[in-house]
């Protein structure tokens, strides 16, 4: 028994176990009992033969010992009554039809009613009735009466039985034995059905959950569409617009430091919009189609790290970049885009809480070191407004980016190390699993940045 399941589903399994076991005892004792009648009968009729039955002392005869051991066979094969029915019919059959009682190809019947097809019911059916009725038969005018069991129970003078008898027996226990065989197996399939039914309704409160799930998803979805999506298409048409004023502003006074430095900030607010418009759209369709963006199609690779990094000199941020990924294109793209989204949001960390200390960038890896490394260091800005030391700093900057950074890496089995130096300096480092895509790609030469 599995000791991995629970202790209730052990015990009903115990008490199961049991109770066929008993049940298995039980039949093989009315078994015995049936061929100990039949055997000492027909060992009774041969001593009444010979006119040895006064002798004192008589021993079995030989015929009789041999009936015996096919008797005590018979009763303890119907222990193996489920595995081999139809072979346990047929044989307590034959010996009934021979000289010993019916009770095991009853008991086989019914077992074969209860773990065989219907047509094997049908075939073995009438083979049964007719060896207990030649059985039923052959007990009831059975001489001298003392040693018939029907005859004994139903008229034990010395009145004949009627010729009636035999049949009603017959159909009687025949009947019963049948009917015990049908009530079992209506009862198995019933308990079947009931398991069908649970996992049916498990399946459906499965499916109406993540219905109610995927409902939520499109409801969240349109808000966010509406909402967000609405503000940054203004902002880029906003952003647009001060492009084409600067432009219309160089064109009047061409060489101005300012105007260039607002046309350049307006260029950069606009190409931001827009991409944040298209990873707008396509963070929607993957939240539609109810998928974890980590495991989705990805959209970006290690490629586009590049662009975040001019994207942030060009914003103004103090940064020195050292990428080296060998192979780069031999990487999962799964993990390829939790790489990028991990220097993403690191990269806004930095601007959110140190926006003009120098910030350094390590990506380094390839298939034959076998991971790939993400690191930053800066050091910490002085508190504004605060008169805590830098514990409090700290505490301050492992907010919920550096929790999602966390729970990212560690969804793709790497690690992840942050903390303040003995230099004051604020350093994240990370390692991510190299592994290979699913299919085959093409390898890339190395690439730097």
């Amino acid at each position: 028994m599995p000791s991995g399941l629970p202790s209730w589903m052990r015990d009903l399994a115990r008490r199961d176990l049991a109770a066929r076991r008993l049940r298995s005892l039980g039949l093989v004792c009315l078994a015995l009992v049936d061929m100990a009648f039949t055997v000492t009968a027909f060992d009774m009729r041969q001593a009444l033969a010979d006119g040895t039955s006064t002798m004192p002392a008589r021993s079995m005869g030989n015929l009789a010992g041999l009936l015996s051991l096919v008797a005590v066979g018979l009763s303890v094969a119907v222990i193996w009554r489920r595995r081999l029915p139809v072979a346990l019919t047929i044989s307590g059959a034959l010996a009934a039809v021979l000289v010993l009682g019916p009770t095991v190809a009853l008991i086989g019947l019914t077992s074969v009613i209860m773990w065989r097809p219907r047509s094997d019911l049908w075939r073995l059916g009438p083979l049964v009735f007719v060896a207990t009725a030649l059985a039923t038969w052959r007990d009831v005018h059975m001489e001298p009466r003392s040693m018939s069991f029907w005859g004994s129970l139903l008229s034990p003078g010395v009145e004949p039985i009627a010729w009636y008898v035999p049949i009603v027996l017959t159909i009687l226990v025949f009947g019963a034995f049948v009917g015990i065989g049908v009530w079992m197996r209506t009862r198995a399939d019933l308990q079947t059905a009931q398991v069908v039914v649970a996992e049916e309704r498990s399946a459906v409160s499965s499916l109406t959950d993540q219905l109610s799930r995927q409902a939520e998803r499109e409801r969240l979805a349109r808000e966010i569409h509406d909402g967000l999506g609405h503000n940054l298409s203004i902002l880029s048409v906003h952003a647009g617009a001060l492009q084409a004023m600067a432009d219309t502003s160089a064109g009047a006074t061409p060489g101005g430091p300012a105007t260039l430095q607002m046309r350049e900030s307006a260029q950069v607010v606009r190409e931001t919009a827009a991409r944040s418009v298209a990873e707008l759209h396509s963070l929607l369709d993957l939240l539609r189609n109810a998928g974890d963006p980590d495991v989705a199609a990805p959209t970006t690779t290690l490629r586009h790290v590049r662009e975040l990094i001019d994207d942030s000199v060009s914003a103004g941020m103090p940064l020195v970049a050292t990428v080296f990924v060998e192979d780069g294109e031999t990487l999962d793209p799964h993990i390829a885009r939790a790489a990028y989204r991990i220097v993403q949001e690191l990269l806004t960390n930095a601007r959110k809480h140190a926006p003009s200390v120098s910030v350094r960038l390590s990506v380094t890896g390839g298939a034959e070191e076998g991971h790939l490394v993400i690191a930053t260091a800066n050091h910490l800005s002085p508190p504004v407004g605060s008169q805590s030391d830098s514990g409090v700093t700290v505490e301050r900057r492992a907010g919920m980016g550096l929790i999602g950074i966390r729970e990212r890496v560690e969804r793709y089995g790497g690690d992840m190390e942050s903390g303040v130096g003995d230099d004051a300096a604020f350093r994240v480092s990370i390692r991510l699993p190299w592994r290979a895509p699913a299919t085959e790609s093409t390898k890339g030469a190395p690439w730097t940045t």
